[in-house]
């Protein structure tokens, strides 16, 4: 299968998942507004047949040639799925998320000793990537999730399971701060003298309006493009919080550091992607071929161990 048609593939499936709970959704979960709502991890028929997950497992059995897993996808495609998947999030934070966040964290992590970036990033990044991925439970699929999931819920103390509830509210000023420690790391590395002096002191606002006119035009074409496409899907989709994507973005984070607002259920998840587009970009194609093999290898003998990401 071509780059050309595995991509579209991907975006046809990420479309497919919004439609169908924009008009099947109602049947699985009573809900006035999508946008107002906290969805995570439900699984319904719309999961086991709409989602990139169950797709490509199912489309490759078909045909070899189609990857069977996201990890598994071509780095172009990885790049491009920061984008597919904030559509996603018009609904719902679901399995197509948690395996792309987590390979995501799995291979920066694996990259932070070679790049200047993801060392600077690191303690953010690692955190942020925790709280994307936290979660309680099984999918109460089996006879054996549900009795994993009724020991969870008798041994996890009630503390933590508040806090993991909430994660869409801890992880917003999380998310925000290290978006901005991204972006003015990248233009203290790229930036022209201008956008380097404009930067002391600024605000997350003032570093996104940087970025965008001072440094995104002299980036590799692949990434403007990404960045604007994912500007376009956040605006279509929570315009409500501004009139333009720096705006949405810029009041997600002030309205809820100011205590104006608590309620933005994705943004922290909108940010993530914006992290991840930008990262996966930063990655070299022919040092990613070989690391992948690596992190692959490791993982089939891999039992437990504290400091992986991957599998989510």
């Amino acid at each position: 299968m071509s780059l050309v048609d595995l991509e579209e593939l991907v975006v046809r499936t990420c479309n497919e998942y919004v439609e169908r709970w924009k008009t099947e959704g109602k049947k699985y979960i009573d809900v006035q507004s999508f946008e107002q709502m906290y969805a995570e991890g439900n699984i319904t028929r719309i999961e086991r047949e709409s989602t990139l997950v169950e797709k490509l497992k199912m489309l490759s059995r078909e045909n070899p040639a189609i990857p069977p897993a996201i990890p598994l996808l071509p780095l172009p495609i990885l790049r491009r799925l920061a984008i597919c998947l904030t559509r996603t999030l018009e609904i719902q934070v679901n399995q197509d998320h948690y395996e792309y966040w987590a390979w995501s964290a799995e291979v920066f992590r694996a990259f932070e000793a070679s790049s200047h970036i993801l060392k600077t990033l690191k303690e953010h990044l690692h955190l942020l990537l925790h709280i994307c991925l936290a979660k309680l439970g099984y999918v109460p699929l089996t006879h054996e999730a549900e009795a994993l999931n009724r020991v969870v819920n008798i041994v996890v103390d009630r503390h933590v399971k508040h806090i993991i509830d909430r994660k869409f509210v801890i992880g917003i000023p999380i998310a925000a701060s290290a978006l901005e420690v991204l972006l003015k790391t990248y233009i203290n590395l790229y930036g022209s003298e201008e956008g380097k002096r404009e930067l002391a002191g600024a605000t997350l606002g003032k570093t996104l309006e940087i970025f965008e006119k001072k440094v995104l035009p002299y980036t590799p074409q692949d990434l403007q493009n990404g960045i604007r496409e994912l500007n376009k899907i956040v605006e279509s989709i929570w315009n409500t919080y501004g009139e333009s994507w720096r705006r949405i973005l810029t009041n997600w984070r002030n309205r809820f550091m100011h205590g104006a607002e608590t309620w933005a259920p994705r943004a922290f998840a909108v940010y993530t992607n914006y992290i991840c587009l930008i990262l996966w970009h930063i990655l070299p194609q022919e040092e990613y071929g070989s690391k992948k093999k690596e992190l692959l290898e490791a993982i089939k003998w891999r039992i437990e161990d504290f400091w992986s990401f991957y599998s989510p």
